[in-house]
């Protein structure tokens, strides 16, 4: 889970930063495209977060690892108010996602809590554990 307060900006900042590469902000602008002051800007939370074709090169080139991944589509999202994008699909046009959408509205209603979430959390970890 992400700290509440973290930015998208800030999360790509500090991913780049802490890169044994030493990346600069002219390192990421190469790999994607782009102007030395998009990237800052969309560091400062100036700018939007990237497209998807952006995101895709962002991804491999600071080698992200699956939960990162999550992370900076989860921020994104939070900024631009949406899904993610990596669950926009199932979120919309897949029954799970129509179950999920029930659960997450009657979570809204007080139906489900914390401790419900928990325990199917656990019950997931549980399973994924048990098919590797």
């Amino acid at each position: 889970m992400q700290k509440p307060n973290m930015r998208y900006g800030r999360f790509l900042r500090t991913k780049r930063l802490s890169d044994d590469r030493e990346l600069t902000l002219r390192d990421v602008a190469d790999a994607l495209g782009v102007s030395v002051t998009f990237v800052s800007d969309v560091e400062h939370g100036r700018r939007l977060p990237y497209d998807e074709i952006k995101t895709q090169k962002l991804i491999k080139f600071l080698h992200l690892s699956e939960e990162d991944v999550a992370t900076m589509y989860d921020l994104a999202a939070r900024e631009d108010s949406r899904i993610p994008r990596d669950l926009d699909e199932i979120m919309m046009y897949s029954d799970s996602g129509e179950m999920a959408r029930f659960a997450l509205r009657m979570t809204k209603k007080g139906v489900i809590n914390e401790n419900d979430w928990s325990r199917f959390i656990y019950y997931i970890k549980v399973k994924e554990k048990d098919n590797d």
